[in-house]
């Protein structure tokens, strides 16, 4: 076995002692940086109860009718629903009923935008190109056919294009994408409520599709001036009520999100 001198000790002392004085070094950085970055966690998680805050108030204990009353897609459901009833009028009975200047004049000012279904877009318009010259459109005659099967042909290719809102449904909207716009968010919260957002849009197109298969039941429904001036969108509506998606099961996961993340089950054991 070899003898060690004085300087092989030494040598091994100081590799002790570096190796020693290093680990205590790492061990301590690490424990000063959970010390330095645990007050940041900290405010970032109050700033994220806040945040959670404005999503409980926005979503807690709220049903698929109570969220119609915020957004007021009822009334954007009639504007759109009279919209098509008066373009009824005109088509079988324009020259027999006087329509309200005031009445139109209200129409269009609860109107604050208007969407149009990608479908719908892709079917009415047509892209051009740079430098391409448009084809000038043929003139669209403004009188109706007089013959009642003529006015009864052009009828049945009535569609509802355009979704009128209101201001009402536009502000709610937008709440609801200011939320989902925190960058203080967990990611998969984020996309639930983007989920919310995109079936409050694809209800809003719907109600186009469903008021253009209810304009071919109009003929059959009001046949006479007096029916038709007593018009009446409640069934239409109630057409549209049972096709739209329900919001209900969405919130619901928002809510259990929440509550699993904050582990509320947990505290309150």
């Amino acid at each position: 076995m070899k003898n060690w001198g004085i300087e092989e000790w030494k040598n091994i002392v100081n590799i002790g002692f570096f190796l020693v004085v290093s680990t205590i070094g790492i061990l301590s950085y690490i424990q000063a940086r959970k010390t330095l970055f645990s007050p940041i966690k900290t405010e970032i998680f109050k700033l994220q109860i806040e945040e959670f805050k404005k999503i409980l108030e926005a979503f807690n204990y709220k049903n698929q009718r109570q969220f119609d009353e915020e957004t007021g897609i009822q009334e954007v459901f009639n504007i759109n629903a009279c919209k098509m009833h008066l373009k009824y009028i005109n088509c079988f009975f324009k020259d027999q009923v006087q329509l309200s200047e005031e009445f139109s004049k209200e129409l269009e000012t609860a109107v604050y935008g208007t969407v149009i279904s990608k479908e719908n877009f892709l079917k009415n318009f047509r892209h051009i190109s740079v430098g391409e010259e448009m084809e000038e459109a043929p003139p669209i005659s403004d009188r109706n056919p007089v013959e009642p099967a003529l006015k009864l042909a052009k009828w049945h290719e009535y569609e509802q294009v355009e979704i009128n809102y209101t201001k009402k449904y536009n502000d709610a909207t937008e709440e609801l994408s200011n939320l989902a716009s925190s960058p203080l968010l967990p990611k998969e919260l984020v996309e639930k409520i983007h989920k919310i957002i995109e079936i409050n849009r694809s209800n809003l197109t719907l109600i186009g599709d469903v008021l253009t298969e209810a304009a071919k039941k109009m003929p059959t429904q009001y046949t006479t001036i007096d029916q038709t001036v007593r018009f009446d969108p409640t069934w239409i509506w109630n057409e549209y009520n049972s096709s739209r998606e329900s919001l209900d099961q969405s919130v619901s996961d928002v809510l259990s999100y929440i509550n699993k993340h904050l582990k509320i089950n947990e505290i309150m054991k």
